[in-house]
């Protein structure tokens, strides 16, 4: 790497962590390749800071990496919503491969630009590709939709088919670095699943159906065609083509307190008090809010492409048995590696083997982290419980857990010994008496349901779907309070308290070879943090990650 020219394409959290650790190889240029102008400036300042060597030249970069050098500075939006940019999408990514319609391509472009040597691509392109477009979405809303034109339907299906788009990216890449005598592309994948299963809890904050949703369905389904893509072309002589997969929660980038972003946008506090019978038979209809002001504040921690997660979503993700975390820079310590020839960490060389799992330099950085949210919530008095951004159903356990387990003394024993109807009546006076967590619920999305159907919900929420049929029935109602409703009924009171007996019983039965996990379980220093408590119970229940993964 000494003396050569780097491009990193995509230089997010995991970019950024590439580009510093090169530094220490005394490459010739570094150049740093984001989608937007202001994310790459941006990542440019931050490599900068850590460079001490002014010989090093570090060069901002940006445009889409997946269209034609002519559409790489357009918005995404104005690609799927211009006829004329749909049209030259679909002549890119359908048209016969020919050596001029490749030379089109923005990636092409970039690389005969450029002219690097090695490239680390830490674009999230299954993401971008396999979630952003999922498989589902669009077909359903052009199915459900009797007046959306067949043109335009099948235009929309065509630019937004994960294949197509893959291939073409992968074609474009063979030929520049036949091209352009490329010595090493590193890509730095997914597994889509943060190395757990199907049994996956957590989504990106959307919800749609039982399991996995169509999003991560989309993420995992592009994340192995974008494998067996460069595992061909790895296969091809003169190519030499890595494939590190970190199987695990990735990093983050800075403990915060303050706004925070969730589905790209900032979330205004509102609270309300005012409870509607559920009308059965009828719409449930959006119900209007008090603003408490402008946006919803709490203690978070950056987190790659999710922007933000609390401490109950950052420990419970993080948790043993769950997809627990591995640091960005051991990320770009492997990509290094894989540089100088190391097969260590190839998914390519060793299919499953040698995926980049949880590690103990991160779980002592997961500690740390955990502890300066928990001294920002004592210092602010901000609960920092949920964001939604992983998923409404996350985030009305979390909450939920919460109001059982602030209104027992953070005991397990008191929570199960309890009867669940006073239980209950604790908590319904509970949540009318603390605005505070009653509006972040609220400001959330996530509708609040008492006994008797009596629901406090605002004018924004995730469950029932705007585009769903949302006639109210009793079948509906207990559908949406288990996929993304705070459900203080007595019987779901009653469901957490079985859950609740199972992780006591599974704690009380560790012995002591098992201190680590009694430890990272429920014990006097953890007693409030409802992120550890919900990770020991999914993983008890069923969501946790293969022991034997490596």
């Amino acid at each position: 790497m000494k003396n050569k020219t780097l491009l990193v394409l995509g230089s997010g959290q995991i970019g950024e962590a590439c580009a510093i650790r090169a530094l220490k190889e005394k490459p010739k240029r570094i150049i740093l390749h984001t989608l937007t102008e202001s994310e790459a400036k941006e990542t440019w300042t931050k490599v900068r800071r850590n460079n001490t060597d002014p010989k090093i030249k570090i060069v901002p970069s940006w445009g889409n990496a997946l269209v034609t050098e002519e559409l790489m500075f357009t918005s995404i939006d104005k690609l799927h919503s211009d006829q004329s940019n749909k049209n030259k999408l679909i002549n890119y990514y359908y048209s016969y491969l020919s050596a001029e319609l490749i030379t089109k391509s923005s990636l092409y472009f970039l690389i005969k630009k450029w002219k690097p040597d090695i490239i680390i691509d830490g674009i999230n392109t299954a993401t971008v590709v396999g979630y952003e477009e999922d498989p589902y979405s669009l077909p359903r809303k052009i199915i459900n939709n009797d007046n959306h034109k067949q043109i335009n339907a099948t235009d929309d299906l065509l630019v937004s088919n994960i294949i197509p788009i893959l291939i073409r990216f992968v074609q474009a890449l063979r030929q520049a670095m036949s091209d352009f005598h490329i010595d090493s592309y590193i890509k730095i994948s997914t597994t889509g699943l943060g190395g757990m299963g199907d049994n996956l809890f957590y989504t990106h904050g959307d919800i749609n159906e039982p399991g996995m949703s169509s999003g991560i369905l989309g993420k995992v389904s592009a994340s192995g065609v974008i494998y067996q893509l460069l595992l061909s072309l790895s296969h091809t002589p003169g190519f030499d083509i890595k494939v590190i997969v970190p199987a695990a929660l990735v990093g983050w980038q800075g403990v915060k307190f303050g706004k925070f972003r969730s589905h790209g946008k900032n979330i205004p506090l509102v609270d309300s008090e005012n409870r509607i019978k559920i009308p059965y038979g009828q719409p449930v209809h959006p119900q209007k809010c008090t603003k408490i002001k402008k946006y919803m504040e709490m203690p978070y921690v950056d987190s790659g492409e999710n922007c933000a997660y609390s401490l109950g979503e950052m420990s419970a993700i993080t948790s043993i048995g769950q997809m627990e975390c591995v640091t960005r820079e051991e990320v770009a310590q492997a990509a290094v590696e894989s540089v100088y020839g190391s097969t260590r960490h190839d998914l390519l060389a060793v299919t499953d083997q040698i995926a980049l799992g949880p590690s103990h330099i991160a779980a002592v950085h997961r500690a740390i982290i955990l502890n300066k949210l928990r001294e920002i919530e004592i210092n602010t008095k901000t609960n920092s419980i949920a964001t939604n951004n992983l998923g409404p159903t996350v985030s009305k356990h979390l909450f939920e857990l919460y109001l059982i387990m602030s209104n027992c003394d953070y005991s397990i024993e008191k929570s199960i010994k309890i009867s669940a109807n006073k239980l209950t009546k604790i908590i319904d006076r509970y949540i009318m008496k603390k605005r505070n967590i009653r509006s972040q619920i609220l400001s959330l999305g996530l509708p609040i349901i008492f006994n008797s159907n009596q629901v406090i919900m605002s004018e924004y929420y995730f469950v029932p779907s705007p585009t769903d049929t949302n006639i109210a029935s009793e079948k509906k109602i207990n559908a949406w309070a288990s996929a993304g409703w705070v459900d203080l009924r007595s019987d779901n009171i009653r469901s957490w308290q079985s859950i609740l007996k199972k992780v006591n019983k599974e704690i009380t039965s560790l012995g002591k070879s098992n201190v680590v996990s009694l430890d990272r379980s429920w014990d006097k220093e953890n007693e409030n943090n409802i992120g550890e408590l919900l990770g020991f119970a999914y993983s008890i229940l069923g969501g946790a990650r293969k022991t034997d993964f490596k």
